[in-house]
């Protein structure tokens, strides 16, 4: 005797395999995946000051476990709502975290040193169903600018036109070693350049020095007068100093004209 199934249930069957099908298909469609904007870290930064590093993701339809904050793979900050205390700090060296200002998606660093240049991982994850990671990373410098405005010495101080000037520019200590560059008369020097010389310090603090020559001759000189000036720049961080000199007429000119 052939079995014949009820026609609800020969109807209702393939009715439900078809919206489950398509609940599922409706659930994928409108699933919106965590994902990281932008992991912000401003770079470079000062010995000294403070930054605030900043995490913009995106949860989607997922429910947060934990944002976690790394310097070079050592895990530094932990943030996780359900847990107590939401916030956690594990010490690594170069960061100093200032829990009252830091949160769910942002850590403040103060005390900036040059241990604090590294690379800085921020990582989010998700909680159940779905449990999904992701992470970005971004690179810090920190750096030290000179205190003080470069030094500069001259081989003599009273000039004739005509003759050679020669003048040493001597940066302060910083960290990366200066760039140095000479102005005469505000036009940028690149010739006339010598002895350019980068020290390493007992602090690995660096110092540039780097020489200046050249002829007093009369198209140099405004009204009898030359300036010059040597810029010490540190990444985005310049010192200037500068000095004017005056070249007199030697009597023998004054006698030839």
């Amino acid at each position: 005797m052939t079995n014949v199934l009820p026609i609800k249930a020969y109807f209702l069957e393939p009715l439900l395999f078809l919206m489950m099908t398509s609940i599922t298909a409706f659930g994928y469609r409108h699933h919106i995946s965590l994902k990281i904007n932008l992991l912000h870290v401003p770079s470079p930064a000062v010995a000294g000051d403070s930054i605030l590093l900043s995490c913009d993701y995106d949860l989607g339809n997922e429910t947060l476990y934990a944002v976690k904050f790394y310097k070079n793979m050592g895990e530094f900050y932990r943030y996780v709502p359900e847990s107590y205390p939401v916030i956690k700090i594990f010490r690594q060296p170069g960061v100093d975290v200032d829990v009252s200002k830091s949160g769910n998606s942002s850590v403040y660093l103060r005390n900036l040193t040059l241990e604090s240049s590294g690379n800085y991982t921020c990582q989010v994850s998700t909680d159940q169903p779905y449990f999904r990671c992701v992470q970005t990373t971004k690179q810090l410098e920190v750096v030290v600018p000179p205190s003080d405005g470069p030094v500069l010495t001259e081989e003599k101080s009273d000039y004739e036109v005509g003759d050679n000037v020669s003048i040493l520019c001597n940066s302060g200590k910083s960290k990366p070693a200066p760039d140095l560059k000479w102005y005469i008369n505000d036009q940028l020097a690149k010739s006339h350049l010598y002895d350019k010389e980068t020290v390493v310090h007992p602090d690995q603090l660096e110092s540039t020095s780097l020489a200046l020559r050249f002829s007093l001759k009369p198209d140099v000189l405004q009204n009898g007068k030359v300036t010059v000036k040597c810029v010490a720049t540190v990444k985005h961080i310049s010192a200037v100093t500068s000095i004017e000199i005056t070249a007199s007429v030697s009597s023998s000119q004054n006698s030839t004209k």
